[in-house]
């Protein structure tokens, strides 16, 4: 009998890769999603032979819905959900709220269905972020190279205060989720072990494609906004210049989840430094994007590089989990397609 894996945010950005990966590698998967809608999503993304190995479990709100019956009968856990965007009108209503409680909602439910099923549970691996690495204080920081070793010292009550600023809140939202999942696993010594991925920049494609243009994520969205915004407008600044590809966070979940070993790990993963110029610039070269892209994405400067700045040691994840990295021109033409695409559709 297969092992069942529960995925959290199973419609959402990187869930739908790491089901897809789940499910390719003949596991079982049951998804958390908020709607019969976002059910529909997750199986138009994946081939109707594998619809039967999906089951599903709702969670309308990480902040305070039970994940009891979620954890129920699974044999591991990836935990994707956490909110991703800058519209913020409450910080702790929108984003230090849901991804603390949905964290640590994860780990009790699994935590208690361990005590009184047998340990069934293993390894449960947790979105981060390299949000929760960067220390925003240092600047650019030529010369150093993070590692699991750092952490972001943002507090909460920073995160609370940054009504005006989506982005400390948004990074003190991952530095307390993962705080708050490893004090869990110190104070409680729960018969799993778990394993926390930070990444930095995630673009690429979706499983299935975009139907509209709501579906399209936080990073990607800038990302078309740069390559829409006409030939003569401004590239903007590149805010954080590292990146990485959602087929390649995916894996490193997976990775991450069949390395339990019976220590619990921490995986910083990165592709190597990018930014708007470059995005730009493959545009531009591109022999597969469209002329049309081409004539409404800003020249800039070609070449130009950025200022002298950090960089991550990733070494962890490539040794131990045969983490890989796609290169920059194929995430941007394969997301560039898929966003093609979608502008055809909607224009019909």
């Amino acid at each position: 009998m297969p092992e069942t894996i529960l995925v959290t945010g199973a419609s959402a950005f990187i869930g739908g890769w790491v089901v897809k990966l789940l499910l390719d590698k003949g596991y079982n998967v049951r998804g958390t999603v908020r709607s019969s809608a976002k059910e529909a999503q997750v199986l138009d993304a994946i081939p109707k032979e594998q619809h039967s190995q999906v089951s599903f479990a709702h969670i309308g709100d990480i902040a305070t819905d039970s994940f009891d019956e979620a954890v129920q009968g699974v044999d591991g856990i990836i935990h994707v959900a956490s909110p991703f965007h800058f519209k913020v009108e409450d910080p702790e209503k929108d984003l230090l709220l849901p991804a603390i409680n949905g964290t640590l909602g994860v780990l009790k439910s699994a935590h208690k269905y361990n005590q009184s099923n047998q340990n069934k549970i293993k390894r449960i691996v947790i979105t981060s972020s390299f949000a929760s690495i960067l220390d925003p204080s240092k600047g650019s920081r030529p010369g150093y190279a993070y590692t699991e070793k750092d952490w972001c010292p943002i507090t909460y009550e920073q995160g609370a205060a940054a009504k005006n600023d989506p982005v400390t809140a948004y990074r003190a939202s991952k530095v307390c989720a993962e705080r708050a999942a490893w004090d869990f696993v110190e104070k409680e010594k729960p018969s799993f072990t778990i394993a926390t991925i930070c990444e930095p920049m995630v673009y690429g494609p979706r499983t299935g494609g975009f139907h509209s243009l709501d579906e399209i994520n936080t990073s990607n969205a800038a990302l078309w906004a740069l390559v829409t915004s006409g030939k003569d407008a401004k590239i903007p600044d590149t805010r954080t210049p590292l990146w990485v590809d959602v087929r390649d966070v995916a894996y490193t979940h997976v990775a991450g989840l069949e390395a339990a070993t019976n220590t619990n790990e921490r995986y910083l993963i990165a592709a190597n430094s990018w930014s708007n110029q470059k995005v730009a610039d493959i545009v531009h070269e591109s022999k597969v994007i469209p002329q049309s892209i081409k004539d409404s994405t800003p020249v800039g400067t070609k070449g130009q590089q950025l200022p002298d700045h950090y960089t991550i040691d990733s070494s962890k994840a490539q040794e131990k989990l045969g983490t890989t990295y796609i290169p920059l021109k194929k995430t941007i033409e394969d997301l560039i397609l898929q966003l093609v695409e979608l502008q055809q559709k909607s224009t019909k």
